[in-house]
């Protein structure tokens, strides 16, 4: 069996790599529930992303499986009092702590129940010294019922654009 190499790419997206990584979001989303919805497009994932690279402590965990990109996942820090802009409002407890808000979450569907998306996730949210990671996950995919399991709980919701999203919250061993 082939081995996937995770690499940790902090404060940058490597040459050539957002490319593959649109690549891979493109194919994910044209799944169902997404269904390439408006928001899923590829350049406002580009856009989006650019724009995100720039910011403070963002930290980028890409998977390898026999040199072809199988997936990945990245995110950033949050600060006191932030919290997802069209998600309703946590507890004050919860919006008044830092958290680590992971952005994306990608494993390509041949590379699924590997351990991938386990191998990423821990990779990215290991040592983090904030007490909460937050994510988007939408309602109806297979990954929402993959992060209950594994721990998230739901802390809000996005009913803005569908397809409907909610803000899942995990809690950080310190």
């Amino acid at each position: 069996m082939a081995e996937t190499y995770l690499s940790r790419h902090p404060g940058h997206i490597p040459l050539g790599t957002l490319d593959e990584m649109a690549d891979l979001y493109e194919r994910v989303y044209a799944e169902p529930p997404y269904n390439s919805a408006p928001k899923f497009s590829r350049a406002r994932f580009v856009s989006r992303t650019r724009e995100q690279a720039l910011t403070r402590d963002f930290t980028l965990i890409t998977a390898r499986r026999d040199g072809v990109l199988a997936g990945y996942t990245f995110g950033f820090p949050m600060p006191p009092g932030a919290w997802w802009a069209a998600a309703s409002r946590p507890s004050t407890a919860i919006l008044a702590a830092p958290k680590f808000a992971v952005i994306e979450l990608m494993v390509d569907k041949p590379r699924r129940r590997e351990g991938i998306g386990r191998a990423l996730l821990s990779a990215l949210l290991d040592n983090r010294p904030e007490p909460y990671a937050t994510l988007a996950a939408v309602v109806n995919a297979d990954a929402y019922g993959w992060y209950l399991r594994n721990g998230w709980r739901k802390t809000g919701e996005f009913r803005v654009e569908p397809p409907f999203a909610d803000a899942l919250l995990l809690d950080l061993p310190r």
